[in-house]
């Protein structure tokens, strides 16, 4: 099989990501998706169904959302992070599935990277710790 895949929008190199495993999906909305192993499926669509709520809100307060989907991925378990937020596709560690929706903030936190950290970025690493300093602010807001 082929796969082709365009990016139209311009995107820092470090945010380019692909997984590749036996995964299913569950829809949350028409633009918001979870991916999984078949046997967590379920789990991450709970814990994260509330991906296009937080999407709608960032959009209300930074403006529209402009990667078209948001999919969320959650890894096996040696995913060393809470979250990476590779823009269409954040991946997000299964030590995130409380069971009680406690830590879906992780998401809000990857959503507002898709304004701060993925539109606009630093020149340098250096200035990397804009990138989480602008998002805890918005993802608090969010």
């Amino acid at each position: 099989k082929i796969f082709t895949w365009k990016q139209p929008i311009p995107c820092s190199s470090y945010l380019i990501a692909l997984a590749v495993g036996d995964l299913e999906s569950r829809d949350i909305s028409d633009r918001c998706r979870v991916w999984s192993e078949p046997s967590m499926v379920e789990a991450v669509r709970f814990e994260f169904d509330q991906t296009e709520t937080f999407l709608k809100v960032a959009e209300d307060l930074a403006g529209p959302y402009r990667w078209t989907r948001y999919d969320v991925l959650c890894l096996p378990p040696s995913f060393p992070f809470g979250g990476m937020e590779n823009p269409c596709l954040t991946f997000v560690t299964p030590t995130l599935l409380a069971g009680d929706k406690s830590l879906a903030d992780v998401v809000a936190h990857e959503i507002a990277h898709s304004w701060t950290g993925n539109l606009v970025t630093n020149a340098t690493w250096t200035h990397f710790w804009l990138n989480e300093g602008w998002t805890r602010w918005f993802e608090l807001t969010i």
